[in-house]
């Protein structure tokens, strides 16, 4: 991601950022240089993602409930994780279990495109997600994933559409 400039030279009508994205990029101010960079002038940028507020409890297999284990706001050192499975497949065995996340809050985020230029046109905060990430969640008939305890209480998603002025 932080190598596109060099590879890469045109610009488009839409960049989009999609689910899961920015827990594995350290540096949301690069990130959000290189969005802008690409977004042609007058058009947009458009990203959801899982919001970092669910991203701090505990995903433990046996939890049943919201318990803070992750930190909310940036960390120095990236969080290390051991897991098995992936979100593709939960029940795969892999051989390199060791994973390294950055936390990102909404407003570093937000800020970040800010100061690469981009308006911000929204952002919606939902109190569900699309996948079912945690062990406290279920999927509900409309295809939802909600918490099975507190619904409705914390937000899981996000979404952000921005503008490049021009």
């Amino acid at each position: 991601m932080y190598s596109l400039t060099e590879k890469l030279a045109e610009q488009f009508d839409i960049i989009f950022t999609s689910y899961g994205a920015l827990c594995w990029l350290p540096d949301m101010h690069r990130w959000a240089e290189i969005v802008a960079r690409f977004v042609k002038p007058g058009d947009n940028f458009y990203m959801v993602e899982f919001h970092p507020m669910s991203g701090v409890f505990d995903d433990g297999p046996n939890v049943t409930d919201l318990h803070v284990h992750y930190p909310y706001f940036p960390t120095r050192e990236p969080i290390r994780t051991e897991e098995d499975g992936t979100y593709a497949d939960r029940e795969v065995r892999i051989e390199n279990r060791l994973n390294y996340s950055w936390p990102h809050p909404t407003s570093e985020v937000i800020s970040a495109l800010i100061d690469a230029g981009l308006r911000i046109e929204f952002f919606h905060e939902f109190p569900f997600t699309t996948e079912p990430l945690w062990p406290f969640t279920e999927t509900k008939p409309d295809g939802t994933v909600r918490l099975t305890k507190h619904e409705g209480s914390v937000p899981l998603l996000y979404s952000v559409k921005a503008m490049k002025p021009g």
